[in-house]
């Protein structure tokens, strides 16, 4: 009876192990930043141009050694604290760059936003370090953005 219960154990973390295996993350997604920085510095004046153009029209942002050319697709006024603007890229891939604009209740304003391209393994994310300045920071995507 002791054999059964030390056969069914082995087999336990046997099954345990194949199923741990399968659970590791694979992607054949290549990076498309490699030859961009890791952090590209982002002035507000640039952020902030991307809301003063209109759906359907060109837009050139620069952060730092990296220019993101592209289209307007969409800019909505969700409340009247929140503004969020689209560019996607045809020089890029398709690539998209969300920019979100929040209106604090002290009249401040704070960003967030994401320069993504579900092709790619690789993208940035806007933060705003303790001094107060915007950076795009490179994240790896293939954990945010599912194969199919």
């Amino acid at each position: 009876m002791k054999i059964m219960y030390k056969v069914a154990a082995i087999c336990m973390i046997i099954l345990f192990s194949y199923n741990g295996h399968a659970q590791i993350l694979t992607s054949n997604r290549q990076n498309h930043f490699d030859r961009y920085a890791a952090d590209l510095p982002t002035p507000e004046s640039e952020l902030s141009k991307a809301f003063n153009v209109p759906e359907g029209r060109k837009v050139k942002l620069n952060f730092g050694d990296f220019a993101f050319n592209g289209i307007v697709t969409s800019s909505i006024k969700r409340y009247d604290n929140l503004y969020t603007v689209i560019v996607k890229s045809p020089d890029l891939n398709n690539t998209i760059l969300a920019i979100s604009k929040r209106i604090n209740d002290d009249k401040t304003i704070t960003y967030v936003g994401r320069i993504i391209n579900d092709k790619y393994a690789d993208g940035y994310v806007l933060k705003k370090d303790k001094n107060g300045s915007y950076a795009m920071n490179k994240i790896k995507t293939d954990a945010l953005v599912e194969d199919y």
